[in-house]
């Protein structure tokens, strides 16, 4: 499996942050191969649309891109979580997703 940066074409939406993001990638070893599970995890004041939401663009603090989910199935698991802050509307996001190779490398 060769580990060249894919290409971002459209251009993402962006989310603002509420608070701190953090993503995790474990690699397992099932049935015969390695597979990867991703968990993303940030709070903004934005709405997310979940239908639209295949998949999602994150940077870190070194300023490296990566896609989570596909344009195909299986897609992330989206959990959104909504409370009220001082009249403000806050949603806790939580995308999760398992496959071979769940946090590629992207450019934008």
């Amino acid at each position: 499996m060769a580990y060249l940066p894919v290409g971002i074409f459209p251009l993402p939406t962006p989310a603002s942050h509420y608070d701190n993001a953090s993503y995790e990638a474990e690699q397992e070893y099932d049935n015969g191969y390695y597979s990867e599970k991703t968990v993303l995890q940030f709070t903004t004041t934005d709405e997310i649309n979940r239908a639209e939401l295949i998949a999602i663009v994150v940077t870190d603090a070194n300023g490296q891109s990566y896609i989570i989910g596909t344009k195909k199935a299986p897609f992330p698991i989206v959990e959104i979580t909504k409370t009220v802050d001082k009249e403000t509307n806050i949603y806790a996001v939580k995308v999760t997703f398992h496959k071979r190779k769940s946090l590629i490398p992207c450019v934008i």
